[in-house]
């Protein structure tokens, strides 16, 4: 079942709403990505320093940060794929055909000889055994 509200009432929840207070930094909570993205900076200056993947996360837990390193590893990765502007790799993109992308093919006589014994061999009953006869061939 759909809600409805009456304009009145929303009105009346944007000024709340404008009226409320703005948070303290310390009272802001933060989901992992968000707080990888604020120490990016920080972890990418570990990284230079020597420290690992696997080192910087085992510092994060000690610290009450759960996160995985393949985890990090792709938080810090995506900021840097949005300023390339590049695919995600398991995003699956689609080529819609047109006549540049179709391959041409000229009709050889080995092409027609192959499109004809496919043909008679999607004719007929599957189960039974057909046995082609080929031309015989100048070419080999």
């Amino acid at each position: 079942m759909r809600a409805y509200h009456k304009r009145s009432k929303i009105d009346d929840i944007r000024k709340k709403m404008s009226d409320l207070p703005e948070l303290k930094a310390d009272e802001i909570q933060l989901n992992n990505k968000e707080s990888i993205a604020i120490l990016a900076h920080d972890i990418a200056t570990l990284r230079e320093r020597g420290y690992g993947f696997e080192q910087i996360v085992e510092f994060l837990r000690e610290n009450d940060f759960e996160i995985t390193s393949s985890t990090l590893k792709t938080y810090l990765r995506e900021p840097e794929r949005k300023r390339e502007n590049t695919p995600i790799k398991n995003k699956k993109t689609t080529k819609k055909p047109t006549n540049e992308n179709k391959k041409t093919t000229q009709v050889t006589e080995k092409t027609a000889i192959k499109r004809q014994i496919k043909k008679q061999t999607t004719k007929g009953d599957k189960n039974q055994a057909e046995f082609l006869i080929a031309p015989d061939r100048d070419i080999l």
